[in-house]
């Protein structure tokens, strides 16, 4: 495998979520599933996914799975891993981050360009530590054409978790105990913007009991909550980078508190209903008309990854992903998760599948169900 041809978009990724889920595993210890969205706009309505499974040998100790962005114009194709998962658990997630500023090549330093770094973690490390000291051990620089901004995820099966950018020319490493992140500005703003929403809470909000009165009969006291959903009443709901952080931060939160995910199946459950909760309509975010490429930004793909299982899970949301389908209607035909288990994978063989397989992916059950008794 060529990591030098792994060239990406100058838009990419532009509006991507990531949460982890903690659940309790077999030994009673805590895991964490990891739920990642990718949003992009279509650039030159020229993009297309795969799934590519890179086997370890000559390029690197690891063999690793993840969703490979193509972006096809004249001359050879350009492709980049933005998501990834390697046999040792190691995951790695890249995010769009305009303020990145990574480092001034020095001589006799060895260079990784950004957007290769992603399959370069993954074919080398096993851990967030071995990550992270191989990341001081090189220079993360810009590329010559199709430079992308990106800051990154780096989480591994024993639960550690980081996050890496890259501001002002230097490597900024901080620890993720929130275990959220989303796109610009720098992480550090994400968590201050946390204190905005102290109002938020997971209790049913009677605080204002100590108001009440009684008015006229057909309104009766007042102020009282009608209906639920009022502790979570300010919440942001758009699609900007601070306001996806704040909903799976609050939301994970609350929900991991009601009812902590007792098996994967409850974390898988819990992260489907985040990254749900994340998903961009297609045609809902406004594109810049004065950006050459841009077209309307969406949710094409989504991620479930298992570090401590070794399992990944992708579901594609456009069937533009290789495969014979209408672009114009294409977005949102299939939403199942597909499964790929790193344990039972040949990881001395490269293997490829398609995103999604076209279909709208609806069960008929008409046939199959049984008369119900008569009363």
């Amino acid at each position: 495998m060529r990591f030098s041809a792994l060239l990406c978009l100058p838009l990419s990724g532009l509006a991507c979520s990531y949460v982890e889920v903690p659940w309790k595993n077999a030994t009673g210890a805590t895991s964490y599933l990891i739920a990642r969205t990718m949003e992009l706009s279509d650039v030159f309505n020229s993009v297309t996914y795969s799934i590519e499974a890179f086997p370890r040998g000559k390029d690197g100790k690891f063999g690793f799975v993840g969703p490979m962005s193509h972006l096809s114009l004249p001359g050879p194709e350009y492709t980049c891993l933005f998501d990834g998962l390697n046999e040792a658990g190691l995951s790695v997630s890249a995010h769009y981050f305009a303020e990145a500023v990574y480092e001034e090549p020095a001589p006799g330093r060895q260079q990784i360009i950004a957007k290769d770094l992603v399959p370069f973690l993954l074919a080398n490390c096993s851990s967030v530590a071995e990550a992270v000291s191989l990341l001081a051990s090189v220079q993360v620089v810009s590329a010559k054409v199709l430079n992308w901004g990106g800051h990154w995820a780096i989480a591994d099966a024993e639960g550690n978790s980081v996050v890496v950018e890259y501001l002002q020319g230097k490597r900024v490493v901080s620890e993720n105990p929130p275990r959220v992140m989303t796109n610009d500005p720098e992480i550090r703003w994400q968590w201050r913007n946390l204190n905005t929403y102290v109002n938020l809470s997971p209790k049913y909000p009677w605080q204002n009991d100590v108001v009440q009165v009684k008015v006229d009969d057909d309104i009766g006291t007042i102020p009282r909550p009608i209906g639920h959903g009022w502790n979570l009443f300010g919440m942001p709901g758009d699609f900007s980078p601070p306001s996806r952080y704040v909903r799976l931060f609050y939301l994970r939160g609350y929900a991991v508190e009601m009812s902590f995910p007792k098996s994967l199946n409850d974390a898988i459950v819990l992260g489907t209903a985040l990254l749900n909760n994340v998903f961009i309509p297609y045609g809902t975010v406004a594109s810049d008309p004065r950006e050459k490429g841009d077209n309307a930004e969406y949710t094409p793909y989504a991620v479930l990854k298992s570090p401590k299982d070794k399992v990944m899970m992708v579901r594609g949301t456009s069937a533009t992903f290789l495969c014979e389908c209408s672009v114009s209607a294409s977005r949102y035909r299939n939403t199942q998760w597909r499964k790929i288990d790193l344990e039972r994978l040949d990881m001395f063989t490269a293997h490829s599948w398609p995103l999604e397989d076209g279909t709208m992916g609806i069960q008929d059950i008409t046939e199959v169900g049984r008369p119900a008794e008569t009363i």
